[in-house]
This record gives structure tokens, sequence and C-alpha cells, in this order.
């Protein structure tokens, strides 16, 4: 009853938040996406499963009319032509009764349920931008406090050992098999390494921000540092992968001024101090085993992924891949594929014609020319450009990309993001230019302002 309860607060909560602004719908959501794991674990229902699904639904209510009305440019028709495809495909699938209705109900949330957050991160401008980077702050400082009193304290006061917390418990790999990975408050620790590396590039955009007040910038920058202690607090090698990649990208960029640079390089080598002197966050080390980690890219992309493309040219039938199938559920689902590879549990579930339908959506929005030379917010893009890139490319080596909470949020968001932005904006004391500014693509963009 608690989780029903919960369920129908949630729903509520994101949709008077949706209706006084898409910041604050958009916060409510992935507030409760950050609780969820913690929740989950504590309130043992088959209700608690759905209550982020209910503060999506609730966000999806109060902006209805933003995500169905008449597109202003190009590049947001192209974006809803993209996301309407996206998401017919699985609902045709669903009426095919290849499984139960609730595995296929689990495979339509896991391939379309989420997608319409394309279209959110579209409809963001640099205000509500501005408006989301300091509300992520707040949640990233909340979940490193819990992250650092896990670290000391133990999990055990916080996930109770039971058939939700099993993956958390079996996580103990940590300083040779003697402590586990910090997941916070999510229902992993992949899903929080997963979602500080995501906020990074909105954190950082938001610093270099000219209109930021001085204790807006120093908040921000702390939040950084400890979202990125919080990656190595997770103990998640692939999210670390995705995490130097937006460090290196952001440090030798030309759009820091120098002495913004120094200070972050100093940053960047505090937490380098940090992580050297304590053995339970070096477990990305373990990469240096580059064997292990080739044979694991080459049987994912090279072997198991063709197989399965030859032995089930139309798929298994939506919800065929398996993936998120929660525990009261495995009982209708006994024919499971195990596979490392979101592309693969893609073709499981949606066939080649789905697979053929993402690759193609992804090179769309990645061939985009979408930098303006005088964007404020063209760092923090160039930056959300690049992580997009590298979290699609790392679900060449694992699964979960378009099913965690609220990382999965933040990547779409992210995406629609850099897809489709808002023409760009003057202030109302400006007259606009009569010639309109330059665009070229995002991976030619590296001049400062």
């Amino acid at each position: 009853m608690l989780a029903v309860i919960l369920c129908i607060v949630a729903a509520l909560v994101a949709f008077v938040a949706g209706r006084r602004s898409l910041p604050a719908g958009v916060l409510t959501v992935l507030a409760t996406g950050y609780a969820y794991g913690i929740v989950r674990a504590n309130v043992l229902e088959i209700s608690s499963h759905f209550i982020f699904d209910a503060a999506v639904v609730g966000l999806y209510a109060a902006r209805l009319l933003n995500l169905i009305n008449p597109a202003r440019n190009a590049p947001f028709r192209q974006l809803k032509r993209w996301v309407g495809v996206l998401m017919l495909w699985p609902m045709v699938l669903f009426l095919i009764p290849v499984h139960d209705t609730l595995i296929r109900l689990v495979g339509l949330r896991g391939n379309a349920f989420l997608l319409p957050f394309l279209l959110i991160g579209a409809l963001l401008g640099q205000k509500e931008l501005n408006r989301l980077a300091l509300g992520v702050a707040v949640l990233n400082f909340l979940a490193f406090i819990l992250a650092g009193v896990e670290f000391f304290v133990g999990l055990e006061p916080f996930f109770p050992q039971n058939a939700l917390t099993q993956l958390i418990y079996a996580s103990n790999d940590i300083a040779n098999f003697t402590a586990y990975r910090i997941p916070s408050s999510f229902i992993g620790a992949h899903a929080y390494a997963g979602t500080m590396v995501m906020t990074i590039p909105l954190l950082l955009g938001a610093c270099v921000q000219k209109r930021q007040h001085l204790w807006q910038r120093y908040f921000l920058f702390s939040v950084l540092f400890v979202s990125i202690l919080g990656v190595f607090l997770s103990g998640s090698r692939s999210h670390f992968g995705v995490m130097v990649v937006v460090l290196l990208v952001s440090t030798f960029s030309g759009h820091l001024k120098l002495s913004t640079r120094m200070v972050w390089l100093i940053a960047l080598c505090s937490v380098g101090l940090i992580v050297a002197s304590e053995e339970r966050l070096q477990r990305f080390t373990t990469l240096s085993d580059t064997e292990s980690v080739t044979q694991r890219i080459a049987s994912s992309v090279n072997g198991t992924m063709l197989e399965l493309a030859g032995k089930y040219p139309l798929g298994k039938g939506l919800g065929g891949g398996g993936s998120s199938i929660p525990y009261f559920l495995h009982d209708l689902f006994q024919d499971s594929t195990a596979i490392e590879n979101e592309y693969g549990r893609i073709l499981l579930d949606l066939g080649i014609p789905g697979v053929c339908l993402w690759a193609g959506f992804i090179v769309w929005v990645f061939t985009r020319p979408i930098a303006y030379r005088k964007d404020p917010w063209s760092f923090g893009r160039r930056l959300a450009w690049f992580t997009a890139v590298a979290y699609f490319a790392t679900g060449l080596i694992g699964i979960g990309l378009l099913t965690s909470i609220p990382q999965t949020c933040l990547l779409l968001l992210t995406t629609g993001w850099i897809a489709a932005p808002r023409e760009r904006e003057t202030s109302a004391c400006q007259a606009p230019e009569a010639k309109p500014q330059p665009v070229i693509p995002v991976w030619q963009y590296d001049q400062p302002l």
C-alpha cells in the first residue's frame, strides 16, 4: 500500500512541477530516479518498481502539448520523426503475442517509454539549462554525502539484503574482494557512476557561464569535484573510461581560459592524489589487463552479435532480450539469452530492423551541425556530444544503456539537446542580427569565445 501511495505522489508532484516549468518537472523526475534504488530496496512491494515510471508519466502529462505541438525548426521536426519511428516499431511488436503480455510491457518500457526525453532535451534553452544544472548539482551533492557515509559505515543500514539488492551485495570485488562498490542511493554502483558522468557536461557548461553568480560557480565546481570522486567510489570501469574521455576533452578544449584551466587541472590532480591514497578507489587499474578487455569486446561484437543476427533476424519478440525483467516476472520468462551488448539486446527485442533504426538515428544525431560560435552553452554542448558518443559506443560491451535509472533519462535528454538545439536566444534589449550566425560541426569547433 505504501508503494502505491508513493507512485501516486510521484506522479502528482512531477505533474505539478512540470506544469510550473520544464526544469522543475525534469528535476522532479531525476530526484525520483536518484532516490529510486534506496526506496525500492526498503519498500518490498511490487508497486515500488513503478515509482519512477509514475513520475515520468506525470511529467509527460504536464508537457504533452509541448511534445505534440508542431515543430518550430527543421532539426526539431526531424528529431520528432525519428522519435516517432523508434517508438512505433516496438509498439507494433507489442501486438505480436510471442511472450506473455507483462513481458512485452517490460520490453516496451525498455525500448520506447523513455524516448520522449529526446524531445524534452530539445526544448531546453539557456535559462532552463542554468536552472537544471543547479538542481542537478544539489542532487549530486546529496548523493555524494550518502556515498561517503556508505564508504565508512557500510551498506547494511541503507540497503537490507533481499531479492532487490542481490546485485549490490554480489559486487564485492573492491580491494581484493574485501569491500563493496558504492551505490549511493541508486539501484546499483553502475547507475550511480553513469549518472555522475552524464552530469559533467551540464555542470561544467554551467560553470563557464558569464552570468553565473560567484557562489554558484564555486558550488558547481565543488560538486564537479565530488561527482568525479563518486565515479571512483562506484568502482565502475566502463564509466571511468567515459569520464576520462570527457575530462580530457574539457581540459584541452580551447574554450577554457588559462586561469580556469589551471584551477581545473589542480582539482583533477587533487582527485588523483585522493584516489592514489585509497585502494578501494582503484578498481579501474584492472583495465591494464588488456587481453581480457579485448576478448570481451571481440566476443560481444564479432561473435555473439553476428550469431544472434543469423539466428533471430526478427528478434525473439518484444522483451525477448530479457533486460530489466523484475524478479516477480521471472517465472513468465524462461528463454533468456545472456549477452553483454546493448545492441544485441535490441536485436533480441526488435530484430535487425530495430538495430538498423537505432544505427540510423545515432548516425543522424552525431552528424548534425549544431554549434553556434556565440552560443554561451557551446562548451557544454561540445562536452555533451563527446559524452553521448562515448556512451553509445560502450553499448557494444555492456547492457543497460536504455534502462538505467536515471542515467538513461539524462543520456536521451542530452542527445535531444545536441541534436535539435533551440534557436540562438537574444536579449530583449538587443536587436536580432540580420545575418545568422555560422553553424559548424561540433567536432570541428575548438575556438575560444
